[in-house]
């Protein structure tokens, strides 16, 4: 396929962004199937071609590229934004040529796929990078006219950019034949990885911590990558793993575990916010007990330390949602005091509150033990299922006495609790709670 002209190009980015829904897509892909350099071109003109040409340049840091805050930080060492705001500092100062140069490699569609083709550029750029932190390291101004630039509050994620892009052709030959995804890592797996670190190391002293990052991003479990700690250090403990350059990946795991303590460090309030708490308390579970399952952790080690303290912090966030569960649940159904008055329908905010709270004991109820809850979490539960118990039969009295606008409350209780026990794991009681309701009413 030849040279396509640019007014071409733009007639055909019209007609792809003219197709309904997903089937321009699907037709990108259909076209590179059949013709690579075809499939080539139309995704080059279904997206921007700048924003492709930053991708293709930073191809060897994208493994490591995330949002600050969403993903957990193992992924998210050089955030989006950055290498945004780096790309067009190379345009405007630093490499105009090695946006140039990156802007011709995705037009060229009949060029066979080459991940090395850039490589000449990207250590450019990082030498440019490097030399230019290195120059305003003693101008406090300077610093802070590039940080407002770049976006950051230091330069730490941009020299670890500049490192990615340096080491791309190491870390490349390094990579190749490591499976993309990791799910179980096989002793032929783990001596591989161990053989192509040390082939890493040797080549570039930096590669090697950079290599076992790029390695861990491809665990279906992050933790897992400890496997490979024995075969580096001959041991099945953390002893030496911890005081080596290969102690970044603990702290990176157990960064991990932070972040996702921090997922569950408020109270949810609806029934997303409960499934993403849950969803994050199995993280962090999964996270801190995978650790000490993969390598002997020694409690008196720094890792088993941090450890210790994130499981204190993940008890004393449960206790306080335990609290809050049962708070949730007495405003939404208060229990009839000394002086019985006349019922109400619950608050629908108070509702949907503890419905938030009983959806997310359920779900955590296998994991509150690994946050050192266990007791306290089987005991909530248990008073909670009381309460919504009294509850129900106190519905079914009032709906069996009651008539007109006291007996339209007595059924919304009696659903309001239904409802409740389903979010708290107990269906079947609040289907037959339904169905005693149901026999009341026709009674």
């Amino acid at each position: 396929m030849g040279p396509v002209p640019p007014e071409k190009q733009d007639q055909l980015r019209a007609l792809l962004a003219s197709l309904p829904g997903d089937m321009a897509a699907r037709l990108c892909a259909l076209a590179g199937e059949a013709d690579p350099a075809l499939g080539r071109l139309l995704s080059s003109c279904v997206g921007d071609p700048a924003k492709a040409a930053r991708e293709r340049f930073f191809a060897p840091v994208a493994p490591l590229t995330g949002t600050p805050g969403e993903t957990r930080p193992a992924v998210c060492v050089a955030p989006q934004g950055l290498l945004e705001a780096v790309w067009d500092w190379m345009g405007d100062e630093i490499a105009p040529d090695a946006v140039r140069h990156a802007l011709d490699a995705v037009s060229d569609f009949d060029a066979p796929d080459n991940p090395g083709q850039l490589d000449p550029d990207r250590t450019s750029v990082a030498e440019a990078i490097t030399a230019r932190l290195n120059a305003v390291k003693n101008d406090p101004k300077a610093q802070q006219r590039l940080q407002a630039r770049l976006g950051v509050e230091d330069f730490d994620a941009v020299r670890d950019v500049a490192a990615l892009l340096r080491l791309a052709p190491v870390l490349r030959a390094a990579l190749n034949g490591v499976p993309s995804q990791i799910v179980e890592p096989d002793p032929e797996l783990c001596a591989l990885i161990r053989d192509r670190y040390e082939t890493a190391a040797a080549a570039e002293p930096d590669a090697g911590p950079w290599l076992l990052l790029l390695v861990m991003a491809r665990f279906v479990r992050p933790w897992r990558v400890l496997r490979v700690f024995e075969r580096l250090t001959h041991r099945e403990d953390d002893l030496l793993a911890g005081s080596t350059d290969m102690a970044v990946i603990g702290d990176v795991l157990l960064g991990d575990a932070e972040h996702h303590l921090q997922g569950f460090s408020r109270v949810p309030r609806s029934e997303a916010g409960a499934r993403a708490a849950a969803g994050e308390l199995a993280a962090f579970a999964a996270v801190t007990i995978g650790m000490t399952r993969e390598i002997g952790i020694r409690k008196d080690g720094p890792w088993g330390r941090r450890i210790v303290a994130l499981r204190a912090r993940a008890s004393e966030q449960m206790s306080a949602i335990h609290d809050a569960a049962r708070r949730a649940l007495s405003r939404a159904l208060p229990e009839p005091g000394p002086v019985r008055r006349r019922p109400s329908a619950p608050d629908p905010s108070d509702l949907e509150a503890a419905r938030a709270l009983c959806l997310f004991l359920a779900l955590t109820r296998d994991d509150a033990g690994r946050a050192a809850v266990a007791g306290a979490h089987s005991m909530v539960m248990e008073d909670m299922t009381g309460l919504l118990e009294r509850a129900g039969q106190g519905a079914l009295d009032d709906l069996r006495a009651a008539e007109g606008p006291a007996r339209e409350i007595a059924e919304a209780r009696l659903e309001a609790v239904a409802g409740l026990l389903r979010a708290l794991g107990q269906g079947e009681a609040g289907a037959v709670l339904l169905r005693r309701g149901a026999a009341a009413c026709a009674a």
